[in-house]
């Protein structure tokens, strides 16, 4: 009790009676390195059941203006991305375990300090409970936002909402559409379907793609129709969710930007390059990790496949590389996340044709990520080889995490075979959290072929809504039995 007063006093937190820690040091750093209008740093305590554990953790109100300069709408995997790369630099007792992210402003108490009391009351049974998005709405809508709900164009949008997110209670204007709704950038993509044919009108992806809220959606819609026209009946337009509409969208050549860095030919000169840099990362690996292969038979030598790792760590996709035969190695294309904030592929011609020659397909989850899933649907369709993530984001902890739609949709669609890879030691010699890597032995094991059909009917056996769905939740099960085995 002493202790928590002082603690207020003094305007520091006392971390499991240890370490004292200025939550304004921690705010200040933090702020710096993502954009940020306000955060509330705070420990949560009893994290996971545990009595008497106090964690680390915060409440952020993202500068929304900021992202959408950028065209990101993925706000707590853009926040994640930037913190998990900067807090490195901090000592493991001063890093977040954690944050919450909110649209509306941070409580505050005389000359605009922080009520971080008020803060810890409302949100810290929401973290316990595992809670995240816009808090609960308290009293009555205004009487603009109960027009704009009741509006021609709310009842529309919010009647798309429901059937692209399948949510099935009321949905508010405060709703956050990727943490509430859990509408990300594959189902912005539907929703932008949904609504241009619930007005047949063409709509500008400005108006979907940089929307938060249900709020902002809706004025951004009522704004974009003033100037939309309509669609031509000659159009072939296609329901979201109806059958046939992911590969309709893959089959649509990639953008001239993107459709430009995929190398396929077999110039003497991008086959030499593809050598050096292939030989300098098997002795590398020999030397310095002592990786081996095993089951490298298993990759077929010709037609289209996926090789889908587990994600730990960013020697996972050079792993691989330096154990593969030697026919898929000089094939394979490898789908790379690029943060949000760093987009030189774009902008330097040199990297450009780097990242050309060594068949990398760079992607966000922003304004990149469908022209992307296009370059490896059209690498696939040429019969070559794909290593896919389908993760995303390196898993910080060594488990595997749950699959993304687009993995499942590329592998569903493309009819491509798909084969799991367990990578073990990478995490040790180079978790995300750690700064450099470390000698430590990796190995690398390819599994058997697996059949798109029979992924599907095991996925759906194991209570999958849909067949993309299905395939994923297989082909992660797969994918966890390879890395169990002994």
């Amino acid at each position: 009790m002493i202790k928590d007063v002082i603690a207020k006093v003094k305007d520091f937190i006392i971390l499991n009676s240890i370490e004292e820690i200025y939550p304004e040091e921690i705010e200040e750093f933090y702020t710096k390195v993502a954009p940020i209008k306000e955060m509330c740093v705070f420990t949560v305590s009893g994290m996971g059941g545990v009595r008497g554990s106090r964690v680390l953790w915060a409440v952020i109100q993202p500068d929304l203006e900021a992202f959408r300069k950028f065209a990101v709408v993925n706000l707590h995997l853009a926040i994640k991305e930037r913190f998990d790369e900067t807090s490195l630099a901090l000592p493991v007792y001063k890093r977040l375990q954690g944050f919450t992210i909110t649209l509306t402003d941070l409580p505050h108490i005389l000359f605009g300090k922080l009520d971080r009391e008020a803060v810890k009351e409302i949100y810290e049974p929401r973290v316990i409970a595992g809670i995240e998005g816009a808090l609960p709405v308290s009293g009555e809508l205004t009487a603009a936002d109960q027009l704009l709900i009741e509006s021609e164009t709310g009842v529309k949008i919010l009647g798309c909402l429901k059937e692209i997110s399948g949510i099935k209670r009321p949905i508010m204007l405060e709703d956050s559409l990727e943490l509430d709704l859990e509408i990300d950038s594959l189902g912005r993509i539907e929703l932008a379907s949904c609504i241009e044919l619930a007005f047949q009108a063409d709509i500008k992806d400005e108006a979907i793609s940089r929307a938060f809220s249900v709020k902002h959606l809706i004025l951004g819609i009522t704004d974009a129709l003033k100037n939309a026209q309509g669609i031509r009946p000659e159009e072939d337009q296609m329901a979201p969710l109806a059958p046939g509409y992911w590969k309709k969208h893959l089959e649509v050549l990639p953008k001239e930007e993107h459709l430009g860095a995929l190398e396929f030919s077999n110039s003497f000169f991008a086959w030499f390059f593809r050598f050096i840099i292939i030989a300098i990362n098997f002795s590398i690996f020999k030397l310095f990790f002592s990786v081996k292969a095993e089951g490298a038979e298993n990759v077929p030598k010709v037609g289209a496949y996926i090789l889908y790792p587990n994600h730990t760590s960013d020697l996972d996709g050079p792993a691989i590389a330096a154990c593969l035969p030697r026919r898929p190695v000089f094939q394979l294309f490898y789908f790379v996340f690029i943060p949000y904030f760093f987009r030189p592929f774009v902008k330097s011609p040199l990297l450009r044709n780097l990242v050309k020659m060594i068949r990398l397909i760079p992607f966000d989850y922003s304004t990149h990520f469908l022209e992307s899933l296009r370059s490896a649907f059209l690498v696939l369709q040429r019969g070559k080889g794909l290593c896919f993530f389908p993760e995303g984001l390196r898993s910080t902890t060594g488990e595997i995490g749950r699959f993304k739609k687009g993995f499942g949709i590329l592998a569903k669609e493309s009819g491509a075979k798909l084969v799991p890879v367990a990578i073990e030691g990478a995490h040790e010699a180079w978790a995300s959290t750690a700064k450099f890597p470390k000698c430590h032995p990796i190995r690398v094991r390819f599994g058997k072929p697996l059949l798109i059909e029979d992924l599907e009917k095991e996925g759906l056996i194991m209570g999958a809504k849909d067949s993309y769905t299905a395939v994923g939740l297989a082909a992660r099960r797969a994918l966890m039995e390879l890395k169990d085995k002994k």
